[in-house]
């Protein structure tokens, strides 16, 4: 059976942020949830950090953990899920976003227990350096509160159109663990579990703004190096081998899958390279994804082409800049 009043964990990963972590353990200690403990796991900081999480220590619900040493944005979100928390949902909330709907935790436990084989509920973010300066994230008409994990693997891939922003989202913290959470050290570890997860389970929706995705210069997904871009193509070769290894899809239905994100995050990292003037990076970049799919490039190219044409402004002068403007605010799901 059950349970009716579950506990959440609220799981927040941090180094060096003692600009951002005091909003972002107030915003978690103001959700209106009544079984909640938050957890702070401070990954070595040599900044004031720690000083201010300990600030707010005489709150029950918080826990503050420090790192004997450094071991990585993706070590302390394994750590925090595997060893740190006691919940039975989870949500992991970096030390640089925060909150700004205090009762979306507990509309999301609410949408979470309103179906037996529910592993996930998602929703809405701003994205933004502020509040003042953000934008939400769009809503796909047709989004149902309870939806086929299966199917909705098969119709949004990552960086496609609407994905589970990890700050939003809710989940069994016994079913991540079972099916390896984070078990790849590459910039979209979370993708990369969320969408195995999703596979064969029902999988939850708010239509609701959680909180701000704080974008600053020092975010994770700005890298755009050849070999962060590289290594992160297991977002999509991790899920379609596991789908692949179920027997559930056909496999011109994975490979429609593969190319419809891939083609969106090929091009928005290739701008990118382009833009920083990265060149050598931008031509491996291009072949290592012919490697995987030819039809990547083949679809980029037209999509740009297309683009392109619809402005009548040339490529040759526009690839630089254009490109990235039209790109770069499709899919920056990554966490940090």
């Amino acid at each position: 059976m059950p349970i009716s009043n579950p506990k959440v964990s609220i799981l927040i990963p941090t180094y060096n942020q003692e600009r951002f972590i005091g909003t972002c353990v107030t915003s978690a200690l103001n959700q209106t949830y009544d079984n909640l403990e938050v957890i702070v796991s401070d990954d070595a900081s040599d900044d004031a950090t720690g000083e201010v999480v300990r600030r707010a220590l005489a709150d029950p619900r918080l826990r503050y953990e420090r790192n004997a040493t450094n071991i990585g944005r993706v070590g302390n979100y394994r750590r925090l899920l595997r060893e740190l928390s006691s919940g039975d949902w989870v949500l992991m909330l970096d030390g640089d976003d925060y909150f700004i709907n205090p009762e979306y935790i507990a509309d999301a436990v609410k949408l979470a227990l309103s179906a037996p084989d529910i592993v996930l509920v998602f929703g809405r973010l701003q994205q933004g350096p502020d509040e003042a300066r953000s934008k939400a994230s769009i809503t796909v008409p047709g989004f149902q509160p309870l939806m086929d994990g299966t199917e909705f693997f098969l119709q949004h891939p990552p960086f496609y159109d609407a994905m589970p922003y990890h700050m939003t989202c809710l989940f069994r913290r016994t079913a991540a663990i079972r099916s390896g959470f984070y078990r790849h050290d590459i910039l979209s570890t979370d993708l990369e579990s969320i969408y195995r997860l999703m596979i064969g389970h029902k999988i939850g929706y708010l239509d609701e703004v959680a909180g701000l995705w704080r974008q600053h210069d020092d975010n994770a997904s700005k890298n755009s190096s050849y070999h962060a871009c590289a290594s992160n193509l297991t977002v999509f070769t991790g899920p379609f081998q596991y789908a692949a290894s179920l027997k559930i899809f056909s496999s011109s239905e994975l490979k429609a899958w593969l190319r419809k994100g891939a083609t969106r995050y090929f091009l928005l990292y290739l701008g990118r390279m382009l833009a920083g003037a990265q060149y050598l990076d931008a031509a491996r970049f291009t072949g290592l994804m012919m490697t995987i799919d030819l039809m990547i490039v083949g679809h980029a190219i037209g999509r740009a082409v297309r683009w392109m044409l619809r402005r009548q402004t040339p490529i040759w002068l526009n690839i630089n800049c254009d490109l990235v403007k039209s790109r770069i605010s499709m899919a920056e799901n990554f966490d940090g």
